[in-house]
Order: structure tokens, then C-alpha cells, then sequence
């Protein structure tokens, strides 16, 4: 595969992490929001392929939450299946 399509499918994979299991504003049923929370891609991939923690995800996952869609309450607790969806993700040079 080339490292176009792979990077496409990477993060494919990860809009589709964020869309079916974090998905803090409910979008999951809205085809036309699917890419509501795209901006997030690239960074994630990033934490990801940096081999940041849980607790450094979950970080960051939060911040979105809680600052940037200014919906508060999130925690940290509350991002952990997100990141056990993330970290099944084959990154192409080996898993996250």
C-alpha cells in the first residue's frame, strides 16, 4: 500500500474511532457531521505514533472536551474506551 492510502486509512480509522465510540456531540447518526471532528486527526495520529501514554491521550481527548467544545465534565476515565479503540489501530510501521 502506498503511504498515501496508508495514512488515508489510518486516519479513516481513527474519524471512525472518534465518530462511533468518543463522539462527545453526538454525531454518530448525522451523515452529513461524519467529519465534525476531523481537526483532531492529525494530532491524534501524532500522540499516537509518538507512543504518548493513556494518560496523555486521555489528556488531550479531555482538553477537547472540556475547552475547545466548551462542554465540560469530561474526565479522564471517560476517554479510556476511546483510547482502547485507538490503540487497536495498526499505524502502518507497527501498532501504537
Amino acid at each position: 500500500m502506498t503511504q498515501k492510502k496508508e495514512w488515508k486509512r489510518v486516519l479513516g480509522e481513527i474519524r471512525n474511532v472518534l465518530v462511533t465510540v468518543w463522539d462527545p456531540i453526538g454525531i454518530k447518526d448525522e451523515p452529513n457531521a461524519q467529519d465534525e471532528y476531523d481537526s483532531y486527526l492529525g494530532p491524534i495520529f501524532s500522540l499516537l505514533t509518538q507512543r504518548k501514554s493513556d494518560e496523555e491521550i486521555a489528556d488531550y481527548l479531555v482538553l477537547l472536551v472540556n475547552e475547545n467544545m466548551g462542554l465540560g465534565g469530561a474526565k479522564k476515565e471517560h476517554m479510556f474506551a476511546t483510547i482502547h479503540a485507538l490503540r487497536k489501530i495498526k499505524l502502518g510501521s507497527g501498532d501504537a
